[in-house]
């Protein structure tokens, strides 16, 4: 245990100090009364004994050099040696607090001196990096926190807490310099705070280590904002002498679909950059084995590692003309090849792709896929369905990617159906018609799927080369018991017609809705009543079936 007490040497210097101001004061009096004594000689020549006169006034003026010196020490003792006496003992009770677990021996009073140097030191430098790269303390952060928290119980807002860890800044410090690092870390702080809103908060918490608070709208674009922000943060930056790359790790956390409160979220996500410190991942998500991933992180990464390790498969589920049971095309779905290996279902796996910049490279998959099948199968009559998500329609780039992969298997424009629903053509829709009409150009054929659940005019309609409408299932599987619905794809139909359009029906599972839809006119169907989706190997035989081809 460490003792702090008052050291002798202050009250000794008290001491000297008031007995000089005696000493000082004596001597004054005595030359003071040398010269009043020598004045009085000289001008009343009054004889006067120096000596005599000194030795009088001597002993009234020691008692008034004694009262003067006491009433100064009481005075200092009183505003001087207490109040350091008492923070001494402050002192003394701190370090007892702080290190009562060690013992006298002076190996530990070093050890622990050493320690709260250290700490000191690291104090001091936080507030310094702080300083120098211009971000909030850990205290201003933690208070930031918790008042997000509770703005977030008030008023429903959701937050995610993002750790990032620089974890080279040590190899770097080594081999360029402090000068180096507070240049990156000035770099590294601007590129993290570049194009955060004004209710995001970044604070810089200790040498590499940074906390990204921020509010959350929509849990599904999280993962592709993240990465985002990782891409930008880990690109290399020009340190004197070269140009460093930043290995970067990366745990986040949400409130209040994860944590709820303050000291959870912060936990949660320390948790989770652990964990990508000890798997040496770039980013990790918190995962509650009890919960759901929110996040959507687990589902996305499946689709990564799905596309680069072929885990993926397309099935075709025939379109056929509601009389002469032709086969007017095939719609290509996709699949995982095993499900049992992945977390979630293809269909939220692909909404999260669309909202994470991934659907570019799954649809580049599809396209090249269905044309290497068409080209190996060469069957006179295969016109395959591929669906377009609504990042493709922006896509200016789309119609030749889909061209080059038609050139590489020799595959003609007309055995290719472009699919892209009613919503999606609402959504910047002149951008839309723009490069649709260009695929229409190339010879491709344009079908509107899940028609009556959007809200596409007539005017789009009709300036736009398509030339099937697909009737959404909602509206066929409950025809035959429901007449409004009945109502709905009857005048659907004979709209479709007056248009020049063919009807599609989806959804097709009885045979009394197949009979409806004939006598209504409608043109094809599609459906488990038609067929269930058809695996690759399966088509030539469906084709052999319906004597298409020998």
């Amino acid at each position: 245990m460490i003792s702090i007490s008052m050291k002798p040497g202050i009250p000794l210097v008290i001491a000297f100090l008031i007995a000089g101001l005696g000493l000082s004061f004596l001597i004054i009096w005595s030359v003071s009364l040398f010269f009043v004594v020598h004045h009085y000689n000289q001008v009343e020549a009054v004889g006067l004994d120096f000596g005599a006169v000194w030795l009088a006034q001597l002993p009234v003026v020691l008692l008034s050099i004694a009262g003067l010196l006491t009433a100064t020490y009481f005075l200092l003792r009183h505003w001087l040696l207490k109040p350091l006496q008492r923070l001494a003992n402050e002192i003394a009770k701190l370090s007892d607090n702080r290190y009562q677990a060690l013992d006298n021996s002076p190996t530990n009073v070093a050890v622990s001196l050493e320690k709260m140097h250290r700490e000191i030191v690291e104090i001091d430098l936080r507030v310094k990096n702080g300083e120098r790269i211009g971000l909030n303390s850990r205290e201003i952060f933690e208070d930031r926190l918790n008042q997000a928290v509770k703005e977030g119980k008030r008023s429903g807002r959701k937050y995610a807490l993002v750790l990032l860890q620089l974890e080279n800044l040590d190899e770097i410090y080594q081999q360029n310099g402090q000068v180096a690092v507070d240049d990156l870390l000035r770099e590294f702080t601007y590129r993290l705070s570049d194009g955060l809103r004004d209710s995001d908060n970044v604070s810089h918490f200790n040498k590499g280590l940074f906390a990204l608070l921020m509010e959350v709208q929509d849990s599904d674009l999280l993962v592709g904002l993240i990465e985002k922000i990782h891409h930008k943060l880990a690109q290399g930056y020009p340190v004197p002498g070269c140009r460093e790359r930043v290995a970067l790790s990366v745990g986040v956390s949400q409130y209040p679909q994860q944590a709820v409160g303050a000291e959870q979220l912060f936990e949660y996500s320390t948790s989770a950059l652990h964990l990508a410190q000890a798997e040496c991942a770039s980013i990790v998500f918190y995962e509650d084995a009890n919960r759901t991933d929110i996040s959507g992180f687990t589902l996305i990464q499946s689709l990564r590692k799905a596309l680069d390790n072929d885990e993926l498969k397309l099935v075709f589920q025939p379109v056929i003309e509601v009389k002469g049971h032709k086969t007017v095309y095939l719609e290509a779905l996709l699949r995982w090849k095993d499900q049992n290996m992945h977390a979630g279902s293809i269909e939220r796996t692909i909404q999260l792709a669309e909202k994470n910049q991934l659907i570019q490279p799954l649809t580049n998959w599809i396209v090249w896929s269905v044309c290497k099948l068409i080209g190996e199968l060469k069957i006179d009559d295969l016109v395959i369905g591929i669906n377009l998500s609504m990042i493709d329609l922006h896509d200016h780039y789309l119609p030749k990617r889909i061209e080059r992969a038609m050139k590489k298997y020799r595959i003609k424009p007309g055995k290719i159906v472009v699919e892209i629903t009613e919503g999606q053509i609402m959504q910047r829709p002149e951008e839309v018609i723009e490069i649709l009409a260009h695929l229409g150009m190339m010879g491709l054929s344009l079908s509107v799927d899940d028609f009556g659940t959007g809200q596409a005019s007539l005017t789009y309609l009709k300036k736009l080369p398509v030339e099937k409408l697909k009737i959404d299932q909602s509206f066929i599987s409950d025809m035959a018991d429901n007449a409004d619905d009945r109502l709905i794809v009857k005048a659907t139909i004979e709209l479709a017609h007056t248009l020049d359009l063919k009807v599609i029906a989806e959804g097709v599972e009885t045979a009394e809705v197949h009979d409806l839809l004939d006598e209504m006119n409608c043109d094809y169907e599609q459906g488990y009543y038609i067929s269930r989706p058809l695996e690759a190997e399966q088509i030539s035989e469906w084709y052999r079936q319906l004597g298409k081809f020998d």
